[in-house]
């Protein structure tokens, strides 16, 4: 009995643990953007007070991915991201950049369900040629549309079958 109230008590953390990233990655490009200052992309509120939001926000980020099955390699392409600035690293940081978003694709397209999520997230590249900020902001509204979707789906999976069992 202890160890089933143990479990749940666990799972119950991740869960707020990962409603607490989705919605970090969530507000913070709306922080940054509606600071009076819109910027070119994300990555240049580097330059700004926003640095240590845009370093926590996908530090959170990367950690909740390398959590998810499928997720690795955009978690490692974020802190790639993360880790070499616009300023001093521009082309690395770029090419991290566009693995990340091919990478996040590819992970949608490993889950079978939420198909509009990948169709959805493949048709906000049509912004990034007008925006970069409006494209990448679409995404990461997307992504965690996603993940929020999912999150909630295994939590109401995980609540019918613990009732089943104890049924």
């Amino acid at each position: 009995m202890i160890k089933s109230l143990l479990s749940k008590f666990r799972s119950l953390k991740e869960f707020y643990v990962k409603i607490f990233a989705v919605f970090f990655a969530l507000i913070t490009p709306f922080i940054m953007v509606t600071s009076g200052e819109v910027l070119g992309s994300i990555s240049q509120y580097w330059g700004t007070q926003y640095q240590p939001l845009f370093i926590m926000s996908n530090v959170i980020c990367s950690y909740f991915f390398f959590s998810l099955k499928n997720w690795k390699i955009p978690s490692l392409c974020l802190l790639l991201v993360t880790a070499f600035n616009h300023y001093q690293f521009n082309i690395l940081h770029n090419i991290f950049a566009v693995s990340f978003y091919f990478a996040c694709l590819y992970s949608l397209y490993q889950n079978n369900r939420f198909i509009l999520y990948r169709i959805l997230f493949v048709f906000s590249m049509v912004l990034y040629p007008y925006s970069i900020i409006l494209g990448e902001v679409t995404s990461i509204v997307i992504l965690c549309s996603h993940h929020l979707r999912v999150i909630l789906y295994k939590e109401k999976l995980n609540k019918l079958r613990n009732n089943n069992n104890n049924n």
